[in-house]
């Protein structure tokens, strides 16, 4: 009964993450596997450990995934490894039935920049849908959690080594060049992933501390629109505060504001959500 009320009650972040799944397996498949790119995770590992062990590479992702999900059952808490046991199944099987999707697909892989661009994007709209909706992916990055559980390593600091290490082993068995090939990669890949979770940024937040404030405030209102929130400070006074602004007024207010204030003080950052 659990069961079937947690599938009604998310449906849709499931199905996104299957949807999810199956970009990262044809990704893999269609244009990391054809050129050899390693770019960390169980499937790179896979790629690497080809050249030592005679068994298939979708083979060897199933044993990377199982082993790992014995870990996660030894080490780990069970609400965490519900989340790491769907992944372990689906990615696997849909690794195995998409392994020959290059006999459907023909491409070309000369231009490996433009290889590596495309798998790029589909890399981190799969990654970015299953970080927004909370879902574990499995595979080595079981090991993070472990690790930060009992040594208290970040789990990005030891997702970055782990994934480090696999991209520098595939360096070693198919040359320098593939190990830029997977930086780039991996850049776009996290900076799509953001955009998919955060979504794309269109304010700024930006903090200001000011003796004029009050006519900082003032002309905010008066000629943007803009309202501003004051904040409390050791002072008791409305020297600091913070407003949301749009980034098409961004340049236009910050050079208004000095011209009011010469010395004033602000800290801007990209704000994706107002509510």
């Amino acid at each position: 009964m659990k069961i079937v009320n947690y599938l009604k009650n998310n449906y849709r972040n499931i199905l996104e993450f299957i949807l999810a799944q199956i970009i990262a397996a044809v990704n893999f498949n269609l244009l990391l596997k054809p050129i050899n790119l390693v770019v960390g995770g169980a499937s790179g590992l896979s790629l690497v450990l080809s050249n030592i062990i005679n068994i298939s590479i979708s083979n060897l992702i199933t044993i990377i995934f199982f082993i790992m999900f014995l870990i996660s059952l030894i080490f780990l808490e069970k609400k965490t490894i519900r989340s790491i046991v769907f992944a372990s199944i689906l990615y696997p099987f849909l690794v195995k039935i998409t392994e020959n999707i290059t006999n459907i697909l023909i491409l070309k892989y000369q231009d490996l920049l433009l290889i590596c661009i495309v798998s790029g994007i589909l890399s981190g709209i799969s990654n970015g849908i299953v970080y927004r909706n909370n879902y574990a992916s499995g595979g080595i990055s079981v090991l993070a959690p472990i690790i930060n559980k009992y040594f208290k390593i970040s789990i990005s600091t030891v997702n970055f080594a782990l994934n480090a290490i696999i991209v520098l082993f595939g360096g070693y068995f198919y040359g320098i060049n593939m190990v830029l090939y997977a930086i780039i990669l991996l850049f776009i890949s996290s900076y799509v992933s953001n955009i998919i979770i955060l979504g794309v940024s269109q304010n700024r937040i930006i903090y200001v501390e000011s003796k004029l404030s009050d006519k900082l405030i003032m002309h905010l209102r008066n000629t943007y629109n803009v309202t501003a929130t004051i904040l409390e400070n050791e002072k008791n006074d409305n020297s600091t505060f913070f407003a949301v602004i749009s980034k098409k007024k961004y340049a236009n207010i910050t050079r208004e504001m000095k011209l009011i204030d010469k010395d004033i003080f602000f800290v801007v950052s990209d704000c994706y959500e107002v509510g």
